[in-house]
């Protein structure tokens, strides 16, 4: 498509007749061939009047339009091929009179194009996207194949077309700093509002000019004005999405449709094909190559004009320019800071996955985890989501010259380990004597188990030390197992040490004590327990743990043992608090010298005359040596001729660790330091053997059981009955517990005021027991509950002790109702149910359960 210079003719009233062009239409061709009539018929007008010849003055008129004035002000326009010949002469004449009678001498003012039927296009209509004035279409107007023409245009619009253009094409001044520090200046809505119908004004001012100048020569001296099909597609959108400024006009279908319909591109394609057409027939090969200006015209681009040197128009704008000219909203400003956020959000957990992996080792091969110690590498096992190090030697083998003597903590280079030392397996437990009289074990026994979620050196967890065992002469450690799972699931690290048993942790002799210094002799298993909470100052950091956040843990005769640690001097600052589970309260209160005389009779058995025949004899032979009242202790109730006196007690005033009664100790100088809590079950003293003594315990059967009693012999038989609802088993041992084990530990509570005291009476079983594991196996989710009330319990006591590990306190304590009944919910009660008729009755604490 392109269009013509062409110079504009001026018409006259007295004017009839116009030039003819020289060439005649395609229509009138089939015109004449069609009807083979004359040429003056053919060129006869609807009226049938016949145009007159030109004058002088038309010449005269046509000659003026040819002045160099004229030249100055014309303007280019596009000429669009009328209808048909008949209205183009109808026009020319301004009387409407017809066109000449011949071909001859017929003229136009521009050169005549082939035609097509004159259509309505769909881009005229009032669609949704067009800017259209509803307003009747004359003849001509924008239509298919028409011309539209500039009218011309005065000096003070050109002016202001040749500023606008300016203006436009001005390269922004402000530099990057400048827009960099107005990032979040938002621009006032009516400056946004002119800008964007300024922008409109210029996209569409070659449309405008180009229907006005049609209108001119249409319409004559003052023809109303038109608008044609260029104005009448506009594109919305191209007035609100900034876009790169291009020399391809959308109107001339150069560039891009915007909202157009299928129709109205398929004219537009159609134009095209005709201008096409109609310029390759008139010879001229530059038709189709137009230029837009700076203001908006369309011109015809001259050979001068095409060369590189003088497109400057077309020159494009840098990225630099572009982000210089840039504006940013406050929409785009949100978005960017945003993805700043995210980036920081992935650069620092980046920073904290790469300081974990610095400050841990790595897993080699899946499973295998080293950890340092102060004697070298140890190598642990994963092990269902934690770690396992198991058999970490934390002192020397207390064999040979070390048997019956204080653990010795390794401090030298010989007692240490070549390499990495693989702590797969657990290490062999100490020498032992089972329920059954079996013996199991072995000397070297002194070692640890650590359990820990992490290997790291950051964020240190609390630690638990477990010590357990079912009585001071075994098994050991029963229960008390560290567990993988629950080391993960509550964030602690589990330790559990092996210490000396029976003769070989707590034989107090004449020929010890002279044989050791300091003189003295006995309590080894505290010695043992000791060294490994030295090993665990030391070395507990390494495995992930904090050496200021270390919980005691004992169960049964461990408890036992964890009672008279804590009013240890040598003991102190090597731990934080102490739970104790089902303990003896009979500590110990027999001077280092009556103990002695009391363990000679082990002596005569062995027939060993000094220290060296002790140290060498055989550990079986030993085990074999000791009486059987040393073994055994009654476990109902006590019996009417039962003589307290001649249990053996294994702890010993020592006069080392152990210098007086803890119950003294803890009168003076441990009220509440260090922390602890006390507890037990209320059916601990169950056992299979009482069970199945009466195939159902009847009422009639349990008053004739404590008839023949110590109950009995005092006349409390009915009393008790009446106080326990006595009917069935389940009530008989919480009888017994009561005596043996509750009210004699409640009574060492109440010497500490700060002490918590629980007592667990959630049952399992057909009976509805609370044994004596019940709440050790919750603490360490071994507990399998069956019913809604059970699993209560459960999370109880887990939240009740692991509360305390990582606080210091027992959440559920009140000091005004100090005793704790932990059903399936802790309920604080001011004390524990008929302690105090026992009391005062003298059963208890005589009659307690002695490890």
């Amino acid at each position: 498509m392109g269009e013509q210079e062409e110079k504009e003719i001026p018409q006259s009233e007295n004017t009839t007749q116009q030039e003819v062009a020289e060439e005649p239409k395609e229509t009138d061709k089939m015109l004449e061939k069609k009807d083979e009539k004359s040429s003056g018929e053919e060129t006869k007008s609807k009226n049938g009047s016949k145009p007159t010849t030109p004058t002088a003055t038309d010449k005269t008129e046509k000659s003026a339009a040819s002045s160099p004035t004229t030249e100055k002000k014309k303007e280019e326009i596009i000429d669009i091929p009328e209808d048909n010949a008949q209205e183009d002469a109808n026009k020319t004449n301004g009387t409407g009179t017809g066109a000449g009678d011949t071909d001859a001498e017929r003229k136009m003012s521009g050169e005549e194009r082939e035609v097509k039927p004159k259509k309505i296009p769909i881009g005229g209509l009032k669609l949704p996207g067009f800017f259209v004035k509803n307003k009747p279409k004359g003849e001509g107007d924008g239509a298919e194949g028409e011309l539209l023409e500039k009218e011309p245009k005065d000096e003070g619009e050109q002016q202001k077309d040749e500023k606008s253009a300016a203006k436009k094409d001005e390269k922004p001044t402000k530099n990057f700093g400048e827009r960099l520090r107005s990032f979040f200046v938002r621009k006032p809505a009516a400056e946004k509002q002119a800008k964007l119908q300024a922008d409109a004004d210029n996209k569409s001012e070659a449309t405008a000019e180009a229907a006005a100048a049609d209108d001119a020569v249409e319409g004559g001296d003052n023809p109303p004005k038109k608008r044609g099909l260029l104005n009448a597609i506009k594109l919305p959108i191209a007035n609100m999405v900034p876009k790169k400024k291009s020399d391809d006009d959308v109107e001339l279908g150069m560039g891009k449709a915007g909202l157009a319909s299928m129709e109205t591109l398929d004219d537009s394609l159609k134009d095209q094909d005709v201008v096409d057409k109609a310029a390759t027939k008139n010879g001229n090969d530059d038709v189709g190559k137009l230029k837009k200006s700076g203001s908006g015209e369309i011109k015809q681009a001259s050979s001068d004009e095409k060369s590189p040197d003088n497109d400057h128009d077309e020159q494009p704008i840098s990225f630099c320019q572009r982000l210089r000219s840039y504006k940013c909203s406050v929409d785009d400003a949100l978005i960017a800071l945003g993805i700043l956020l995210f980036v920081l959000l992935i650069a620092v957990i980046g920073y904290v996955l790469s300081h974990e992996g610095q400050t841990s080792p790595p897993i080699r091969e899946g499973r295998f985890m080293d950890a340092v110690t102060g004697c070298g590498m140890v190598e642990g096992l994963k092990e269902d989501g934690a770690f396992a190090f198991r058999g970490i030697p934390y002192a020397l083998p207390p064999v040979g010259e070390r048997r019956w003597r204080p653990a010795q903590t390794i401090e030298s280079i010989e007692g240490c380990w070549n390499g990495t030392l693989k702590t797969h397996n657990s290490s062999e437990v100490c020498t032992q004597i089972l329920g059954n009289g079996t013996v199991v074990g072995d000397e070297d026994c002194l070692y640890l188990d650590v359990v820990t979620p992490h290997v790291r050196y950051e964020n240190p967890l609390p630690v638990v030390v477990m010590i357990g065992a079912e009585t001071l002469m075994g098994p050991s450690p029963g229960i008390l197992r560290p567990t993988a799972r629950f080391s993960r699931s509550h964030d602690v690290i589990f330790v559990r040490p092996n210490f000396r048993l029976g003769p070989f942790g707590f034989l107090a002799l004449d020929m010890l004590t002279k044989d050791t210094y300091p003189h003295t002799s006995g309590n080894y298993a505290l010695s043992d327990i000791i060294a490994a909470l030295n090993w665990i100052q030391l070395n507990i950091h390494h495995f992930g743990g904090d050496r200021k956040s270390v919980t005691l843990l004992g169960h049964r005769a461990g408890a036992t043992l964890v009672s008279a640690l804590i009013t240890s001097k040598k003991a102190e600052g090597l731990f934080t608090r102490a739970w104790i589970s089902s303990a003896s309260a009979i500590l110990p209160g027999k001077p280092l010298a009556e103990s002695e005389k009391r363990n000679e009779e082990l002596v005569q058995a062995l027939d060993c005359k000094d220290v060296d025949c002790m140290r060498t004899v055989e550990a079986e032979k030993l085990w074999d040596a000791i009486p059987d009242t040393w073994l055994h202790f009654p476990a109902d109730i006590p019996a009417a001729e039962e003589n307290t006196t001649a249990h053996h007690e294994w702890l010993v005033l020592d006069g080392d660790i152990l210098k007086e009664h803890p119950a003294e100790s803890w009168k003076k100088e441990h009220v509440g330091k260090p922390l602890l809590v006390m507890g037990t079950t209320a059916h601990e003293s169950h056992t299979d053997s009482l069970r199945k003594r009466y195939g159902n315990w009847t009422v009639d059967e349990i008053r004739s059981f404590l008839d023949n009693s110590k109950i009995g012999a005092l006349n409390l038989t009915e009393e008790a009955i009446q106080r326990y609802n006595a009917t069935n088993y389940r009530a008989l041992v919480a009888m017994i517990s009561d005596i043996r084990t509750v009210c004699p530990l409640l009574i060492n509570a109440r010497l500490q005021p700060s002490v918590p005291f629980y007592v667990v009476s959630q049952g399992e079983g057909e009976e509805q027991l609370a044994t004596v594991d019940a709440d050790i196996q919750a603490i360490l989710g071994r507990y399998e509950p069956h019913t809604v009330e059970q699993r209560r319990f459960v999370s109880s006591m887990q939240q009740l002790f692991y509360y305390y590990v990582a606080h210091g306190n027992v959440p559920s304590y009140d000091p005004r109702r100090r005793v704790i009944d932990v059903g399936q919910d802790p309920l604080s009660k001011e004390d524990h149910d008929n302690c105090n008729f026992w009391i005062s009755n003298d059963i208890v604490p005589r009659y307690a359960r002695v490890d």
